[in-house]
Formats: C-alpha cells, structure tokens, sequence
C-alpha cells in the first residue's frame, strides 16, 4: 500500500493488512521462506507506523489484534503494544513464550528479554 493510500485507509483496513501480514510473517518464517518473511515485515510495519499515528484509536487496534487466534499476529501486536501498555503485552508475550516450541514462542522469548534490557526503541516514524 502506497503511503497515500495509507493515510486514506480506515482504521478496519489498517488492521486487516497488519493482521495479513503479521500472519503471513509467521507462515514464512516457519517455512523459512527469508525473502515473504522480509516483504511481510515491510508491510507490518507500514501498517504499526499509520496507526501509530493515528493515536488512541490506532493504539486501540493495535491492543485488539493481541485476541487474534493467530499467535503470529499476538506476537506482533504485542512486541508494538509494549510501547504504550507495557503491562498488557507483557502478559501476552509471557504466555506466547510458555507455549509450544517453535518460532513464535522464540520470537516472543525475545522480545521479552530485548524490552527488559532496554534495547527496543519505539520512536520510530
């Protein structure tokens, strides 16, 4: 989506590309399928920056994807939400990183311990 179409997207179409993405990030990765995992990467956070910059009702979607049965997209939103209710993505990343083996229990493992060591940045734009 171009940058123009961004601005113009609703907040529903802001959070069915970041929950695509985010889905389609976690299949490639699984996969190991580095060049979809990067293009999706892209589109994830294309779609984090907008509705970041939509304030609360971005934040408010954001805080909605962590109850997608896509653990993948849990993990996403929660690694974006740690910037705003920091308690709230905890817990999700807490119990992502308690679950089954694999890439998104990883995932989550470490963005917990990246966060706790004051090594993410959010000031992104």
């Amino acid at each position: 989506m171009k940058q123009e179409s961004l601005s113009r997207a609703s907040i529903q179409e802001l959070k069915a590309l970041y929950e695509d993405a985010a889905s389609l990030h976690g299949q490639a990765s699984v996969s190991g399928n580095h060049r979809t995992a990067n293009a999706q990467y892209k589109r994830i956070t294309t779609a984090w920056r907008e509705l970041r910059r939509r304030g609360d009702e971005g934040r408010s979607t954001l805080t909605e994807l962590l109850q997608s049965g896509n653990p993948a997209v849990r993990a996403w939103a929660a690694s974006h939400v740690l910037e705003f209710a920091p308690e709230l993505a905890a817990a999700e990343l807490e119990r992502l990183a308690s679950g089954p083996p694999g890439v998104t229990r990883l995932d989550a493992e470490m963005t917990l311990s990246e966060w706790r060591a004051g090594n993410l940045k959010f000031d992104e734009q």
